[in-house]
């Protein structure tokens, strides 16, 4: 009976002292100074502190092993030679609030001093990317979120009916004006090319652009994350005036004979640009 009695106690222990790995992306403020972070758990039989350290071949994720039956748990950020959590101590820097892990969750992902996210450690973040513009109001707004694709690569956003003019806009992501090629103040305009082709492709910098809605209709702007690439869709025009940017020159398109003609300088080309006789 004692040998049985043992054995569970034995069994006890080693299921008291399983352990699972919680994950932490701090930002970049809270990697800032060359700060240390700690997690402080609890819920289970007993509390736990830990130190977080790197995973390896992944730069922007820590983690630690707190005892299984933790659920509950709240991040530090420390200063840089701190050994343990220091509660009592200016060298505790900044903490989150109490956290709670959501069934399927590992890792928590830092947005702001004391903020986060819960995701699975290896989910692909993609940022929050907007369309803002006057839209021919006083002040900038409202904000057009784009909605990511299945295949993460993109997000796409459709602005309905915008009325024949010019908008000055911006492209946000995560809350922040998109900033690339530091303080070049380039002005990009956006428009449908002289052979009113249905894409007009541009490496966005950053700064305001301008974009020139020649028909009313639906335009759809669409954001590739890995190349900063701004596509936009214009709406069908039938015909449509627009104006060369490169040559200031007016361009007329129609259809006549079940072709398209484009009329410039008053010389009429096809859809291949081809001079027609």
């Amino acid at each position: 009976m004692r040998k049985l009695f043992t054995l569970f106690v034995a069994l006890m222990a080693v299921v008291s002292l399983s352990a699972k790995k919680i994950y932490l992306i701090p930002n970049d403020d809270w990697k800032s100074f060359g700060a240390v972070f700690f997690v402080h758990s609890w819920g289970g039989a007993a509390d736990g502190d830990a130190k977080l350290v790197a995973v390896e071949g992944d730069e922007n994720a820590f983690f630690a092993e707190i005892p299984d039956d933790n659920n509950n748990l709240l991040f530090v950020r420390a200063q840089g030679d701190s050994e343990s959590i220091p509660w009592e101590s200016e060298n505790l820097w900044n903490k989150t609030a109490d956290l709670e892990i959501p069934e399927g969750k590992d890792c928590f992902r830092i947005t702001g001093w004391e903020t986060g996210e819960w995701m699975k450690y290896g989910e692909v973040i993609l940022p929050e990317v907007a369309i803002v513009g006057n839209f021919g109001e006083d002040t900038w707004g409202p904000v057009y979120k784009m909605t990511p694709a299945e295949d993460k690569l993109t997000a796409s956003v459709t602005i309905e009916n915008l009325t024949a003019a010019t908008y000055e806009m911006k492209v946000w992501v995560d809350g922040d004006y998109l900033s690339l090629n530091g303080a070049d103040d380039t002005m990009y305009r956006i428009h449908r090319g002289w052979d009113h082709a249905d894409n007009v492709n541009l490496v966005n910098d950053g700064k305001n652009f301008e974009f020139v809605a020649d028909v009313t209709g639906d335009y759809t702007f669409t954001w590739t994350y890995e190349s900063h690439n701004l596509v936009v869709a214009f709406p069908a025009a039938s015909p449509t005036e627009c104006v060369n940017a490169s040559a200031n020159v007016k361009t007329v398109k129609r259809i006549a004979n079940g072709q398209i003609v484009i009329i410039r300088d008053g010389v009429q080309y096809n859809a291949l640009g081809a001079e027609m006789r």
